[in-house]
């Protein structure tokens, strides 16, 4: 009987195995082949530095290349639905950045898409945005910024190489009740130059993107515009320092693919995301850049974007922008 018994459940073991074999296997190696990571901005600018660095961790961890793909163009929404459109199958990631996610769909009409739309994979790094000047400006610091803006109205301009800074601008405009320009480009390189050459005043920019010129002395730092100082440059004030308590504008890059990319796919890339967060290597790429490294799990990402999201959307309504 038992000899029969252990017959029968051995026959019963081999029919299961047999009927969960397909679903029991092994999941299809990942990856095989190259990676492309969408930037939804032109070289030169700040997501160069983050795109680029995380790009050579993820090769090295994977196996296969990671190569950035830079897709710019109205204001980043050319290459974001570059990626969406691709095939979910983890070969096309997007490097995404509250610009390009949380705020573009609330600031302009033909942007269609949502954070929802989007497979979150990992937050990468958080950082503010830096009010900065050409050092032959007047102003040495932000009360004599406004004190300048309000003596000669129109008269000042603010470049910016995103959505973001210029949602941080305009929050700042309408905070400060000042009346100064801005002068849009297709990435931060090239509002930099002009800033650097003199035809623009001001810029609102993150630290990745003007770190170098900082530090060099070609342009000067005015205030921080997160709601706490910036840990790489730790003299600078926060903007709710100097006058507007609870100002916070901050800007952050993800990683994300197209919607139904699988989870063992998305479980791996975070898992990678997450060990060269750790590289001696990364951390310091990024801080040299002014980048301070984040993680998260998916699902964190994914109701991060939603709440980032939300947030925009009332500083949008608080600055009175109306979508263009």
């Amino acid at each position: 009987m038992i000899t029969a018994m252990l017959r029968r459940l051995g026959l019963a073991a081999l029919l299961g195995a047999a009927a969960a074999g397909p679903a029991a296997a092994a999941q299809p190696a990942y990856p095989t082949g190259p990676i492309r990571l969408v930037v939804p901005f032109a070289t030169g600018g700040g997501t160069d530095v983050v795109s680029r660095v995380l790009a050579k961790e993820l090769t090295s961890s994977l196996g296969k290349t990671v190569f950035v793909d830079n897709k710019p163009g109205a204001n980043g929404t050319i290459g974001t639905m570059s990626a969406l459109q691709a095939a979910p199958d983890g070969y096309t990631l997007l490097l995404a950045i509250e610009a390009t996610v949380a705020i573009n769909p609330g600031l302009y009409k033909y942007v269609k898409y949502r954070p929802g739309d989007f497979e979150a994979i990992s937050l990468v790094s958080k950082q503010p945005y830096l009010i900065v000047a050409n050092p032959a400006l007047k102003a040495g610091s932000l009360s004599e910024l406004v004190a300048q803006a309000k003596a000669e109205p129109g008269k000042l301009n603010y470049a910016t190489g995103a959505s973001a800074a210029f949602l941080a601008g305009e929050l700042f405009k309408s905070t400060a009740g000042v009346d100064i320009g801005n002068v849009p480009y297709k990435g931060s390189g090239e509002a930099i130059t002009d800033v650097l050459g003199g035809r623009v005043e001001l810029m609102v920019a993150s630290p990745v993107s003007v770190m170098p010129q900082i530090k060099s002395g070609k342009l000067k730092v005015l205030a921080v515009t997160s709601a706490h100082r910036y840990a790489l440059l730790p003299d600078v004030p926060t903007v709710a320092e100097q006058g507007y308590p609870g100002f916070d504008a901050e800007g952050w890059y993800g990683l994300v693919a197209p919607k139904g990319t699988p989870a063992h796919i998305v479980a791996t890339l975070n898992a990678k995301i997450a060990a060269a967060m750790q590289s001696p290597e990364l951390q310091a790429q990024f801080q040299t850049a002014g980048v301070e490294p984040a993680q998260s799990s998916a699902a964190e990402f994914a109701d991060y974007m939603q709440s980032e999201s939300a947030r925009w959307a009332g500083v949008i309504k608080q600055a009175g922008i109306e979508p263009q």
